[in-house]
């Protein structure tokens, strides 16, 4: 009878032991369980990737011109490479954006053009434009985007030894289009853009050189996301 009762201890102290070791496997494996649970992702997963949230762009456009010169003349040229180019450089977050935009152009008029003492058939006009533009989403890759700012231009006769200065002129412009994110680097943007002179924010005393411009640019810009 000795023999039976220590045989019924060392079976009950095999079984505690038995559960105690399961229930402590049972603990650290519901530990490592809870550690690899997923957090969250962040809200742009779900908006679209951070790249289009907030971020640096440049790049190059090229585009159709119509310049409306003194005399109410207007001259233009859809050549988008023959005319010059584009160039841009922008920030954007939270779907808006500051852009410095800055368009040569060179255009070669049928007839003579007169402005003052001066004669010339060829055109050139440089503008340094400073936009303020909103982005709101269409879809998860198109924007919609308009906006604002102000035009600094210099224009002048070119290919001429004889003229060598620009007039100096300030204008104010507005903008629309659309952009498109080929990739998470990489955007194409249609850009409408309207500068109309301002005379009496002329830097001097001459008469408006150029009265107003009209440019449809298609940008390829790349993007480096923050």
């Amino acid at each position: 009878m000795l023999a039976a009762g220590r045989l019924f201890l060392a079976i009950s102290a095999k079984i505690y032991a038995e559960e105690s070791l399961s229930a402590e496997t049972g603990k650290t494996d519901q530990r490592g369980f809870e550690s690899r649970v997923a957090k969250p992702e962040p809200d742009f997963f779900f908006s679209g990737s951070s790249s289009e949230l907030k971020g640096f762009y440049f790049g190059v456009g090229f585009r159709s011109v119509s310049l409306l010169v003194t005399d109410d003349v207007t001259t233009s040229d859809s050549d988008g490479t023959a005319n010059g180019i584009g160039t841009n450089l922008g920030y954007f977050w939270e779907e808006q954006a500051l852009e410095y935009e800055r368009q040569i152009s060179i255009i070669d008029h049928k007839e003579p053009l007169s402005y003052e003492t001066q004669t010339g058939q060829k055109l050139e006009v440089i503008q340094n434009n400073f936009w303020y533009i909103i982005y709101p989403k269409i879809s998860m890759k198109f924007y919609l985007h308009y906006g604002a700012g102000i035009q600094f231009t210099r224009t002048r006769f070119a290919a001429t030894d004889i003229i060598k200065s620009y007039e100096d002129e300030i204008a104010m412009g507005a903008e629309t289009g659309l952009s498109y994110f080929l990739m998470s680097n990489l955007k194409l943007s249609y850009r409408f853009s309207v500068g109309r002179q301002i005379p009496f924010l002329k830097t001097s005393g001459s008469s408006t050189f150029l009265k107003q411009s009209i440019l449809h640019t298609i940008f390829l810009n790349y993007y480096i996301p923050l």
